[in-house]
């Protein structure tokens, strides 16, 4: 059946434009004189039957046409006019609105991001009419070479030769602007070159100051249209001379020029030993490297591809010039990484990885090994840029689709797998990886034969390239869509004499990256191939440590899982029995508040635990989910805080209740500043924490863990400060609190008392030690020394068994919570009574020491003469 002209199912899309929901399809009609529009229905049934996801109203009237009014050619800081006949409803610019209805419209100051799609749109038979025009002759500031200031050593005859060049856009030429006493005769110019004979020497010293100006006297009111160099005549002699760097003594440091196609500067000093300029820096860029470099800051989906295809012609026309030159190197590898920042937002063709591998190839091929040796020399961020461009441009690829490209030097892989995954790498097969989980997953692979020339080998306590390690294999670079926890790397040594081989990926986050093991190991070392297993870790002690030392991620991750599940069942078997004896248990304001404490530090324990697990679970050695990695990091954070901020509060009690033995504070008063403490305090550091370092992307660890950042923003120390200043704080209570128990005295000075004062007194600090958190001083240790492996040891063993020792400290080895549970469950006898006298006689907890404090406090306080004894309550 047709209807309205449409031979139905003959509608197919034939492709997707870059970076936009706009796609191009083709269609039969069974009369040629049917309206697209009049077929609009019949297409669009079809296409939803064809499952694609299309709006209520999909269609429009589109219609290619010309807008600009005015000049083809347009320069920056000039004005633009557009014009569009009948009603407009709007002006859209690359899909964004830019103005109201209106039939014209001005756009003041453009630069070349100007470049784009424009839209004015109005209505036609009811039906969006969009009439469109890609503008893109906005040109790009000039890029002007000019020779840079130099002295002058003055001589009448001698010829002063100056640049001044510009981009092909433009034309320019060499003005005198100043000539103190005439030094300068007008110029003999070839092409460039602008040659200046000197004069009236005898009147030196004096300046003469000339601009290089592009000659559209349209422009010349622009600040871009001129440079300006300053010539300083002296009448003296000096060691070094010559026509680039001027005159200068030994010692001085001058700035030349570039030559021919370049521009930038020459760096020099003079040596009066040699009496000649000796470079010292090179930062000449060819300038159509330098023209791309500034169009990369404002490409665009539809502008991407052609701007890949440009630059790799260029890399390849002048392959020589650019791999010698650090500053070419450096400019290409800002390219690369505008490139891929562009990417981010939209999918990538083909053709664009293709190009940008190819790129990648030449400046890191074996001819460029002294030249990255210098780069890494003058800067320790470039190559780390350069891998993480790699990475980004990547991720953009089209999933779920196979897809592989490459060069001898980069080679690209993309898979889609449902099942375990096993593959050779390389173009000499050097490398493997196998994965053994199962699922729908995406693997995309990139291996460098090369990197070695460009990554230097330091490592995290080496923060420059070390001479005792080198990348000894060929360099992975492996994403998966997914979060995988095993993953196993082959890797065939380059070097077979060089021993003790490490597995490392490279961490972007120390010292502008670094090789790192965190979350690696070697599993074996057979005939010169290298196992590696990569997955990601849970180490207890990350929580207060920026790294973990190499060799004991197996046994922290073991000690982590069996501390964290022992600590996850004796919380909740805490809270029950605070659940089952708590009316019975808080009949006054002491016992109350210190119950509350339990459960407070309990409860955030818990809760913390639970969200350590839940963040170790979202997490990998290769890859975060930013956003639900985000939220796991923020709620440990600050259940974490809670858990110390109430063992805070729980201190502070008892340092209340034992020096403070007079004062007396209500109930209210004391929960209000118990939960402002307890949980307000945490709330604001954990959001001031978010909000000043999420958005530069240094909230949480970058292909690590859930955790604080610390090496971008030093995140980690929103919990290390608060953390440590409580435990300090805690530990001086306790040495207070002991203190007023050796002070007041345990019974009569007998041997026999006094050795049981010293049994009771390790008992205080045995259990005190857990309830406040003193083990969590341990992390100075790790944090001053992270390649401590006991201390690691010791901290992940303590602090994962918190929970263990709240139970048995807080709640088990209290007697008067042993006898309210005993009531509670046992069968009454007659001799119940004494069996409860005999185990409040001979308890020996802290507790039970505070009580008998406490009414001797009463007492000495009734003894002198008060007329009652204050009522400090018990519990």
């Amino acid at each position: 059946m047709f209807t309205d002209g449409y031979k139905p199912n003959s509608a197919a899309v034939t492709g997707f434009r870059p970076g936009s929901v706009i796609v191009d399809l083709s269609l039969q009609l069974t009369d040629p004189n049917t309206s697209f529009m009049k077929a609009n229905n019949g297409i669009v049934t079809d296409l939803k039957n064809k499952k694609y996801p299309l709006a209520d109203n999909p269609f429009v009237v589109s219609e290619k046409t010309k807008l600009r009014v005015g000049s083809d050619s347009l320069f920056p800081q000039q004005q633009m006019v557009l014009k569009c006949s009948g009603d407009v409803s709007e002006w859209r610019f690359n899909g964004q609105k830019i103005s109201d209805s209106t039939g014209q419209i001005t756009i003041r100051n453009i630069d070349s991001s100007f470049n784009g799609r424009y839209e004015c749109i109005s209505n036609k038979n009811s039906v969006p009419y969009i009439r469109w025009e890609n503008i893109d002759s906005i040109k790009q500031k000039p890029v002007i070479q000019i020779s840079q200031d130099k002295i002058v050593q003055c001589e009448n005859g001698q010829r002063v030769t100056l640049q001044c060049c510009s981009s092909t856009d433009y034309e320019v030429e060499m003005m005198v602007e100043r000539n103190d006493n005439g030094h300068l005769n007008p110029a003999i110019s070839d092409n460039c070159k602008y040659s200046y004979s000197v004069q009236n020497c005898e009147r030196a010293p004096g300046k003469a100051e000339l601009s290089c100006k592009v000659k559209n006297p349209n422009l010349q009111g622009f600040g871009y249209s001129s440079e300006k160099v300053m010539l300083t005549f002296k009448n003296e002699e000096f060691d070094c001379r010559d026509g680039n760097f001027g005159a200068g003594n030994d010692g001085d440091v001058e700035v030349g020029d570039c030559e021919g196609d370049e521009i930038g500067s020459v760096t020099a000093k003079c040596s009066g030993t040699t009496r000649n300029w000796e470079e010292q820096k090179n930062n000449c860029v060819l300038i159509v490297i330098q023209e791309l470099e500034e169009e990369s800051q404002i490409l665009s989906a539809e502008t991407l591809p052609v701007f890949v295809e440009k630059l790799n012609n260029i890399t390849l026309e002048n392959e020589e010039k650019i791999t010698n030159s650090t500053a070419n190197i450096k400019s290409i590898v800002t390219i690369l990484n505008n490139i891929a920042n562009t990417s981010k937002d939209f999918t990538i063709s083909g053709d664009v990885i293709e190009g940008f591998i190819n790129i990648s190839s030449i400046i890191v091929s074996n001819s460029t090994f002294s030249t990255w040796k210098v780069v890494n020399n003058e800067t320790r961020n470039v190559s780390a840029l350069f891998l993480g461009s790699i990475e980004v441009i990547v991720g953009s690829l089209q999933r779920d689709t196979s897809f592989e490209t490459g060069t001898d030097i980069i080679q690209l892989r993309q898979t889609f797998v449902n099942s375990s995954y096993s593959d050779t790498l390389g173009t000499n097969s050097s490398a493997a990886i196998f994965i053994p989980e199962e699922g729908n997953i995406t693997i995309t692979t990139i291996t460098f034969s090369t990197l070695n020339n460009v990554l230097p080998a330091r490592n995290s306590s080496d923060n420059d390239s070390s001479l005792s390690n080198s990348i000894n294999a060929v360099v992975v670079l492996l994403q998966v869509n997914d979060t995988i926890s095993n993953i196993s790397l082959s890797f065939d040594l380059i070097n077979e004499t060089l021993g003790n081989p490490q597995c490392v990926f490279w961490n972007f986050e120390l010292f502008d990256g670094f090789w790192d093991s965190f979350g690696c190991e070697l599993t074996s070392f057979v005939n010169n191939t290298v196992t590696c297993e990569c997955n990601h870790t849970t180490s207890f002690s990350i929580l207060m440590s920026p790294s973990i030392p190499p060799g004991i991620k197996s046994l922290l991750d073991f000690i982590t899982y069996i501390g964290v599940g022992i600590s996850l069942a004796s919380l909740i078997i805490c809270l029950i029995i605070e659940g089952v004896i708590w009316k019975s248990m808080t009949r006054n304001d002491t016992s109350y508040m210190r119950h509350v404490c339990v459960v407070n530090v309990a409860v955030s324990l818990l809760i913390a635990d639970i969200w350590f697990i839940i963040g170790a679970d979202i997490s990998d050695s290769q890859s975060v989910a930013e956003r639900p990695c985000t939220a796991a990091t923020f709620f440990i954070h600050f259940f974490y805080l809670a858990m110390f901020f109430w063992m805070l509060v729980s201190a502070l009690l008892l340092f209340y209740r034992t020096v403070m033995v007079l004062s007396q504070m209500s109930r209210s008063t004391m929960l209000a500043i118990a939960f402002s403490l307890g949980y307000g305090a945490p709330l604001i550091i954990a959001v001031v924490t978010v909000a000043a370092t999420a958005g530069g992307g240094g909230y949480i660890r970058e292909n690590q863990i859930c955790w604080l950042n610390w090496n971008k923003t030093k995140a980690l120390l929103a919990f290390v400060i608060p953390a440590l200043t409580i435990v300090a704080i805690n530990l001086l209570v306790m040495i207070v609190v002991l203190f007023k128990m050796l002070k007041r005295g345990v019974g009569n000075t007998t041997q026999n008392n006094d050795r049981h004062t010293l049994v009771v007194l390790a008992r205080c600090v045995t259990i005190l030690t857990p309830l406040f958190g003193l083990t969590w001083g341990f992390g100075i240790g790790i944090m001053a020394a992270p390649e401590a492996i006991g201390l690691h040891v010791v901290f992940a063993v303590l602090n994962s068994l918190q929970g263990f020792f709240i139970l048995v400290f807080g709640t088990l080895l209290d007697s008067k919570i042993r006898e309210a549970l005993t009531g509670r469950w046992r069968v009454p006898s007659s001799d119940s009574g004494g069996t409860r006298s005999t185990t409040a006689g001979t308890s020996s907890t802290i507790l039970d020491f505070f009580r008998r404090i406490q009414r001797r406090n009463v007492y000495n306080v009734s003894g002198l003469g008060s007329g009652s004894a204050v009522n400090s309550g018990t519990g």
